[in-house]
């Protein structure tokens, strides 16, 4: 009798299809999550300066971040809004967060208390305490 001629091969194979894709989507969703986180606070804005600032040592569970342009202009998470907006925003989140929102304003030293005041005006009208806002310690 002859022995076979053909030689099998032992190896093992695995299907890296579904690895590979679990791997693409976790680099778009860091790449996404690092977008959002980078341009919450980019907009250039010449905070003003404090001698002796407080401590921002604790965390809001939600924290708003409007930004006040020295243009006049209004920006949340990176995009540009309206006072009504604004103040839609403010209400909602006062709604689900039961008065644990803070509101945090970044306003250019060039921005007037004009452009600031209906903001102050939405929180206190919904009930939002937590207010504040954004500066930079003076050098001495």
């Amino acid at each position: 009798m002859k022995p076979p001629t053909i030689t099998r091969s032992r190896s093992v194979s695995f299907n890296v299809t579904s690895l590979i894709d679990i791997v693409f989507l976790l680099i778009i969703f860091f790449l996404v999550a690092s977008h959002v986180a980078r341009s919450e606070a980019v907009e250039p804005v010449d905070l003003p300066k404090v001698v002796d600032p407080a401590g921002d040592d604790e965390e809001s569970p939600l924290r708003i971040v409007i930004t006040v342009m020295a243009d006049r202009s209004m920006w949340v998470g990176g995009r540009q809004v309206l006072l009504p907006q604004v103040q839609q925003l403010v209400l909602s989140a006062a709604q689900e967060s039961q008065n644990q929102v803070e509101v945090r304003i970044r306003a250019d030293h060039a921005a007037t208390y004009q452009e600031v005041e209906p903001i102050l005006l939405a929180c206190a009208q919904f009930g939002v305490t937590r207010v504040g806002f954004a500066v930079l310690p003076k050098s001495s």
